[in-house]
């Protein structure tokens, strides 16, 4: 059995916590477990609620904080974290009881520091959401030999996706405190230190009904801007990169870019938006590949932005 610190960042999600809680502290074939709860300056009744439900647990760290943002509250939870592994949840997802050990045993089967799941957007008022033990996958759990490709491409999961060894996690630097949505820049480092274990069942569920959540800032150019945004600094961070990686993600950042500039921004072929994408099909090895990639997040308007303290401007 494994000893877990379960870090858990919230920002006014009242409503969620009962649920929220009682599928934590309902996790099974687990060791020694902590439960670190960082409310990120919430306005609503989120740290009373959050007190009232777990008062008569132990091993409980509640951590107020002003609002800093998701990337610097999840980091201020792995500061706290003392167990050997880490799981990760939002303040509004629910966890399937088996959640944790699940992923433990992927990681040991596979020697990885590292596994994620499925997840599941679904009403809250749903059945699942009371966390029943509903059947899983009969599938074996997966190894991603090569995850930066993979992450390069796509954004594959959410922090509640997975566990991770608190050693990768600390050694990483966790989150990058200059990219305000914490997810991204967190699943490129952790694909730059260890191979990821997939396991092909649903071990989470999230409410179809918040609409608050930090992806959806912006009207969505909060989510693309920090994509854009955690790649540039990625790869300033790591120049030994392959140059093919470094290409593949000067293009999809350009790509990302054009995409919202076009169609949200009404920018045409002649304009500096295009030009980056055109040129980075063209010419991706040429100049400074972190710096043409930070150029792309001007095609996010900063009036659609949020920045953290530390955020390059």
């Amino acid at each position: 059995m494994s000893d877990v610190s379960f870090v858990v960042t919230l920002y006014n999600k009242a409503k969620y916590i009962p649920a929220l809680t009682n599928s934590i502290f309902l996790q099974k074939n687990l060791g020694d477990c902590e439960y670190i709860f960082v409310d990120d300056g919430s306005t609503d009744d989120t740290l009373s609620i959050l007190e009232q439900c777990t008062s008569s647990h132990t091993n409980i760290k509640i951590i107020s904080q002003q609002n800093a943002g998701p990337s610097l509250a999840t980091n201020r939870g792995i500061s706290e974290a003392t167990r050997p592994f880490i799981k990760f949840v939002d303040g509004d997802e629910i966890l399937h009881p088996l959640g944790t050990s699940e992923l433990f045993k992927a990681m040991s089967m596979l020697n990885v520091e590292m596994a994620f799941s499925h997840g599941e957007e679904i009403p809250f008022t749903s059945e699942k959401m009371r966390a029943p033990n509903l059947p899983l996958s009969k599938r074996a759990p997966t190894i991603i030999d090569k995850p930066l490709e993979v992450v390069a491409k796509t954004a594959i999961f959410n922090l509640t996706c997975l566990l991770a060894s608190a050693k990768v996690i600390h050694d990483m630097g966790g989150c990058d405190t200059k990219v305000f949505i914490q997810d991204y820049s967190f699943a490129l480092r952790l694909a730059n230190n260890t191979k990821f274990a997939f396991v092909p069942s649903t071990l989470y569920w999230a409410p179809l009904e918040v609409t608050d959540r930090a992806s959806d800032m912006g009207g969505g150019a909060q989510v693309l801007h920090d994509s854009n945004l955690a790649m540039g600094y990625f790869v300033a961070e790591n120049p030994g990169l392959d140059p093919s990686i470094k290409a593949l993600m000067l293009q999809r950042a350009a790509g990302r870019a054009w995409k919202w500039a076009r169609r949200r921004e009404g920018e045409t072929l002649l304009s500096k938006h295009y030009y980056r994408y055109f040129w980075s099909m063209l010419s991706p090895g040429s100049g400074d590949t972190s710096e043409r990639i930070l150029a792309t997040c001007q095609s996010f308007p900063a009036r659609n932005i949020r920045f953290t303290r530390y955020s390059n401007k």
